[in-house]
């Protein structure tokens, strides 16, 4: 009689270490699916823009105005990726170095056409940005930089051609 008891025993705690478990597991999924829920705003790891391709002319001082460069940038926005908008366009040397800044407040302002970027959608994204620093050489390495409302930053390495007009 004594060995029946024991077995119940191990029985009984093995039941409830079970139960234990899967209460544990129905609460989880009831807390992942309810933290899912009230975080469904867009995310900035669902945006996967892509710049398809760009230019960045350097434009040379004439009289009295200071050199400036024009980065014309291609934007594609997958499907399934939200509707986005570019907020700040930023030019650097492939070191790291920022050549110039343009975000949609500056004058002249970042142009993006369409301002929203729709999913399967493209834009043309455009932005002149004066400096003051010395003609680089035709061919030389930059990145464009665009950054989206969400705080995506995408990146396309291109080189500078030097505009000839006086």
């Amino acid at each position: 009689m004594r060995s029946r008891r024991s077995i119940s025993d191990i029985v009984a705690v093995v039941l409830l270490i079970v139960i234990a478990i899967a209460a544990a597991v129905i609460i989880y999924m009831w807390l992942s699916g309810l933290i899912g829920s009230v975080h469904t705003s867009t995310s900035a790891t669902q945006v996967k823009l892509e710049i398809t391709g760009a230019s960045v002319t350097y434009m040379p001082p004439i009289g009295s105005s200071p050199s400036n460069y024009t980065v014309t940038a291609y934007v594609y926005n997958p499907p399934g990726s939200p509707s986005t908008s570019i907020t700040l366009g930023e030019l650097e040397f492939t070191n790291g170095t920022v050549i110039c800044t343009n975000s949609s407040s500056n004058t002249p302002p970042l142009k993006v056409t369409p301002s929203t970027i729709t999913p399967g959608g493209t834009a043309k994204v455009t932005f002149v940005c004066g400096v003051n620093s010395p003609q680089p050489p035709a061919g030389t390495p930059v990145e464009v930089i665009l950054v989206t409302s969400e705080g995506v930053q995408v990146t396309y390495t291109t080189t500078v051609t030097v505009s000839t007009t006086s």
